[in-house]
């Protein structure tokens, strides 16, 4: 069920190992004085000296008790806070790598994770893996374990037949319980993993709320829950039932020790061979074995599930990542080549193919077609977000492969179909990644826009604090924040991916003057449904079944009388 080599791979994740076996011999060791000496003491003290009226050797042996508790306290705080210390720095080391991994992983490879697991994993689960070696592990072998061990060796200094007849009852249910507790450990990750699909799925429909609403999907988006809950109650139910009679059945087996132990123990008391308070030792020890057995099953439940959330926290960290194997550097851009270029996403449906276009600075280029005709793929592959099956892309004549990642995209300026604004003040989104930005460069840039009034009319100005779901901002402001950022980054090709869908005829207006002198001297792709924002383009193409079905100037386009003028007569 656990594999020992991913075990060693979850050991070696974070810089702790050092410290985490400190802690489980400090664990192990901590308690030692206390289960050996605390009980032979109280005996001494209850059995020899109090009967005997001693009263020096009772304060003697009581004193003696008050430091080993002393002890004991001084070292259960310091192991626990060491713990806890540990488990802090693992949760902050693990949720470090997960985040690393995700910013330098192929966006292909991110597509394929549900996007409330991808959350899930990199907020939950960092601390839930955390405790595994820490906690659990540290809990069954340094506390656990190491107590039945001392106390079973105390038991047979106190009695060895009787504790003999103890360990081995012991034993033998371990064996006759196993099957309960391996099948009530299959139902414990069935459960898990139901909820580990709840929290993604959670997290997928609270962040598409507003679609669930707009396309009435409320109802089935409850009962698809409803189905997870019920399914993950019925697995804990099970689970639950397996657990309480593996718990009871091994109860019946603790109880049949405390009477075999009366009744040998007693038998020896009363042929003169034993005493009261040894039995009374034995029956004490028994329960602390039968508490000890007991929580042995709940730290194996909680390394379950810690295993599983490290077992997809591994999955993520070894994503594929972006290859980087270019080292030219990029100072400008001065032409571009699309040459011979396929593009599939699964390398069976082929989404472009005999992609071939010559774009010489500077140039505006328009991408037109119907809806899934692989526009935005098309410009995708500029900034090497997706691998080509065949063909190439070349920059000043060189395979775009050639260049170094980070100098191929400092040279672009892309502007997504949805607005992304993050957490900060709207200078702050304006300037975000950027280095050096004159601020009377921002305002001039807004102003073009049409953007700087409403900006200075928020209390704050550029001051004040926004973010994705802020009603501050409409769709469109926002959309026209992330246009004011990309022309501010000064890129030599400008990507714009449906900037002005969202746009009101003024805004949109504002986008069309803005672009004649913002876009100068660049090479610009612009991807538009409505026609009449791209009409000035230097370029047009038009996309249809995966190849360029027609280019040239708007006029020129027209006189052809081909699809693209069909398209545009009809809008």
């Amino acid at each position: 069920m656990i594999n020992k080599e991913k075990i060693k791979e979850m050991f070696n994740f974070t810089t702790n190992q050092k410290k985490t076996i400190k802690i489980a011999i400090l664990l192990f060791l901590s308690s030692i004085p206390y289960l050996i000496f605390y009980q032979f003491v109280l005996s001494m003290v209850v059995d020899k000296y109090m009967p005997n009226k001693n009263l020096a050797m009772v304060s003697i042996l009581s004193s003696i008790l008050l430091f080993i508790i002393a002890i004991r306290y001084v070292c259960d705080y310091y192991t626990e806070t060491r713990r806890k210390f540990c488990w802090f720095d693992n949760d902050r080391q693990i949720k470090n790598k997960i985040f690393e991994a995700v910013q330098y992983a192929k966006i292909s490879e991110l597509d394929k994770i549900q996007i409330g697991n991808l959350f899930e994993i990199t907020t939950n689960m960092g601390s839930y893996a955390g405790m595994l070696f820490v906690w659990n592990l540290t809990g069954i072998f340094a506390i656990r374990l190491r107590s039945i061990l001392i106390i079973s060796i105390i038991m047979l200094f106190i009695n060895y037949k009787i504790a003999l007849i103890i360990i081995s009852l012991f034993i033998i249910s371990y064996f006759l319980l196993l099957p309960f507790y391996n099948a009530s450990m299959k139902n414990y990750k069935k459960a898990i993993n139901s909820i580990l699909n709840l929290q993604g799925k959670i997290n997928e429909y609270i962040e598409s709320y507003a679609t669930s609403k707009t396309l009435r999907l409320e109802e089935i988006n409850t009962e698809e829950i409803s189905k997870i809950l019920k399914e993950i109650k019925e697995k804990s139910i099970t689970s639950t039932k397996i657990t309480a009679l593996h718990t009871s059945l091994f109860s019946l087996i603790t109880y049949i020790s405390v009477i075999l132990t009366l009744i040998i123990g007693g038998n020896e008391i009363i042929m003169g061979v034993g005493t009261a308070s040894a039995i009374m030792l034995l029956i004490d020890y028994i329960s602390d074995i039968d508490g000890h057995i007991q929580n042995l099953l709940n730290h194996a439940h909680g390394i379950l599930g810690e295993y599983n959330a490290f077992l997809h926290i591994l999955n993520l960290v070894s994503i594929q990542k972006e290859e980087n194997l270019g080292n030219e550097k990029l100072l400008k851009v001065d032409s571009m080549e699309f040459k011979n270029v396929k593009m599939s996403y699964d390398n069976k449906n082929i989404i472009l193919e005999n992609i071939n276009l010559k774009i010489d600075k500077p140039q505006t280029i328009a991408i037109v077609g119907k809806s899934g005709s692989g526009k935005t793929t098309l410009v995708n592959l500029i900034p090497r977000f997706y691998d080509l099956i065949e063909g190439d892309i070349l920059i000043n004549g060189i395979s775009s492969k050639k260049y170094d990642l980070k100098e191929l995209r400092n040279k672009i300026s892309y502007v997504f179909q949805e607005p992304v604004i993050l957490n900060m003040t709207i200078k702050d989104n304006l300037t975000y990644g950027l280095k050096n930005v004159d601020f009377n460069k921002v305002i001039n840039i807004c102003e073009k826009l049409g953007l700087d009034q409403k900006i200075k009319s928020l209390k704050y100005g550029y001051d004040t604090k926004v973010n994705a779901k802020t009603d501050l901002l409409s769709f469109g402001e926002k959309q026209l924040l992330c246009y004011a950022r990309a022309i501010l980054k000064n890129g030599d090709i400008v990507i714009l991916d449906e900037v002005t869908s969202n746009l009101d005829l003024e805004f949109e207006k504002n986008i069309i003057e803005a672009n004649k002198s913002l876009l100068k001297g660049k090479i610009a792709f612009i991807i538009a449904h409505r026609l009449n924002t791209i009409r000035e383009a230097d370029l047009i193409i038009f996309i249809e079944d995966k190849h360029i079905a027609e280019m040239g100037t708007h006029d020129e386009l027209l006189k052809l009388n081909g699809k693209y003028s069909k398209l545009f007569t009809t809008k």
